[in-house]
């Protein structure tokens, strides 16, 4: 009997002990497996840095916007372009522009303007200044009153529908003005002190020589055009030149307000005399806003 007994009681514990195995077993099927340690990419690639220093050099590492300050007492010459815009050469010129924080004013075409919006949205958006060069380029002192003011109300049209306010700068065409051009406008209108003959040459290294060779350049209005490559050429050397020889590089309502003490009025002709006199106000205006009318 105790035989008997003894051998149920080892059958009984067996059965059990495999019970729990089959069980541990089951329980270890379904575990996930163990993962392995891992470290976060911010810490791989940036070590913790005590005291908050990594803090402040993120915050350093960023770079700081750049602020355009004018000095009066300084040199100072505008950069103009005419006729555009231009599909490519517009764009070469405001990327020279862009990189060496200058600016210049664009006197641009309305037949151009309604081809190439974008472009006069990027010469805003970069703080140049942009005047009106008549819709056709057609001489303007060859119109009758109304056929002068419908010609300048067509531009306008052009800029005011990719909203860019209506310029109150006028360069005629050709730079050609009568007493009509003059009187009839209500704008103020500008030609220029340095002609680069850029249109005639198509000549980068000519370009270049105008301006280097000029002598005196401080107060001066330089015409150039941005539509041809030649030119767009001649900006990658000119403005980082001007600024090395200490210009300022301005558009023609700042050098008019901060170096001639004047700001643009109707009906008035900045020229060649004013731009050649080099006479410096002693009471410096602030600008009005670019595109105030």
């Amino acid at each position: 009997m105790s035989r008997l007994i003894a051998l149920v009681m080892a059958l009984t514990l067996l059965f059990c002990t495999s019970c729990a195995g089959i069980t541990a077993a089951a329980v270890l099927s379904n575990s996930p497996p163990p993962q392995p340690a891992t470290v976060s990419s911010q810490q791989s690639e940036e070590p913790e840095i005590p005291d908050g220093s990594s803090a402040s050099v993120e915050a350093s590492s960023e770079a700081e916007p750049y602020v355009r300050v004018i000095d009066p007492t300084m040199p100072m010459v505008a950069l103009t372009f005419d006729d555009g815009p231009h599909e490519t050469c517009s764009d070469l010129i405001l990327d020279v522009l862009e990189e060496n924080h200058a600016v210049a004013t664009f006197f641009e075409v309305g037949v151009n303007v309604w081809k190439y919006p974008q472009v006069l949205v990027r010469e805003a958006e970069l703080g140049c200044e942009i005047g009106s060069h008549s819709s056709f380029h057609h001489d303007l002192s060859k119109m009758d009153e109304d056929e002068l003011l419908n010609d300048l109300y067509t531009v306008d049209l052009a800029f005011s529908a990719i909203g860019v306010p209506q310029p109150n700068l006028v360069r005629p065409p050709y730079g050609a003005v009568n007493d009509t051009v003059k009187t009839a406008t209500g704008r103020s209108l500008v030609t220029w002190s340095i002609d680069t003959e850029d249109w005639l040459s198509l000549d980068a290294q000519k370009v270049i020589s105008s301006v280097q060779n000029a002598g005196n350049l401080d107060g001066q209005v330089v015409l150039m055009h941005s539509l041809y490559e030649s030119t767009a050429e001649a900006v990658q050397v000119l403005v980082p030149w001007l600024q090395e020889q200490g210009y300022q590089l301005v558009t023609v309502t700042e050098l008019l307000s901060y170096y001639y003490g004047q700001t643009p009025q109707p009906n008035t002709l900045y020229g060649y005399s004013l731009f050649t006199s080099h006479i410096r106000t002693d009471t410096p205006l602030e600008p009005p806003s670019r595109y105030d009318t």
